[in-house]
Order: structure tokens, then C-alpha cells, then sequence
């Protein structure tokens, strides 16, 4: 009886059941193998993303280092000193000047409102067509 099935089946389909077999394990290690790669290059990007901001966390680190090493210095200080308490090193004048008035601020903005109204395509007509004298 498994012998008219067996018979029956290779009679539909192009090969025998053991060539089925392997064929059908061929295509289930293709599928593994291709999952597994699948999973292999997703990982290796984000191995590239943490090793971008790591690099980028190890720049800021070191910005950071080179700030505090700033701020310890006697430079620093005395820009600070200077700017907020109003120190001066010895040998050295100050000068005060007054501050800016917002009147003085608006003037010495320049001209808020143009004072030509022509279009400048006419003004270059009138520049290249002009009779010289």
C-alpha cells in the first residue's frame, strides 16, 4: 500500500521523496542562513551608531577637560575679575565710557525707512540711458 503511494506521489511530482527531502532541507538551511545574516548586519549597524556616539561622547568629554583646564587659569580669572568686579593689573588705566541712551541707540542705527523710492531697475534705466554732458 505505502508502495502505491509512494508510486503516486512520484508519478505528480518531478522527483523522488528522498530528493524531495533534501531539496526541502536545502531550502530551510538557505532560510536560516539568510535570517542569521539578516540578524548579523542590523547588529553590525547599530554596532556602528554606539561606536559613532561613543566617539562623539569622548569629544565632548575632552571639550570639557579643556574647559575646566581654562577656567583654572590665571588668564581666565583675570578676564573675569576684569568683566564682573572691575579689576585692573598695575601699570594698567581703565576707561569708563557712558552708556548708550535709546535715543543714541536709534540713531546710530542708520536710516530705518529708505529714502529712495524708485525702483532700482529704473534707477539703472536712467544710470545707462542718461545723455552724458
Amino acid at each position: 500500500m505505502l508502495k502505491k503511494v509512494k508510486d503516486g506521489i512520484e508519478k505528480v511530482l518531478p522527483m523522488s521523496l528522498g530528493s524531495l527531502a533534501l531539496f526541502a532541507v536545502v531550502i530551510y538551511l538557505i532560510i536560516i542562513v539568510g535570517k542569521t545574516v539578516m540578524a548579523n548586519y542590523a547588529a553590525n549597524g547599530e554596532t556602528d551608531k554606539d561606536e559613532a556616539k561613543l566617539a562623539q561622547m569622548e569629544a565632548d568629554i575632552a571639550y570639557m577637560e579643556d574647559q575646566n583646564n581654562y577656567y583654572q587659569t590665571q588668564s581666565y580669572k583675570e578676564k573675569e575679575a576684569r568683566a564682573k568686579l572691575g579689576y585692573k593689573s598695575t601699570g594698567e588705566s581703565v576707561l569708563s565710557l557712558p552708556i548708550d541712551t535709546e535715543e543714541e541707540k536709534i540713531q546710530d542705527s542708520g536710516n530705518l525707512e529708505p529714502t529712495i523710492t524708485i525702483p532700482n531697475y529704473r534707477l539703472w534705466w536712467e544710470y545707462f540711458t542718461k545723455k552724458k554732458e
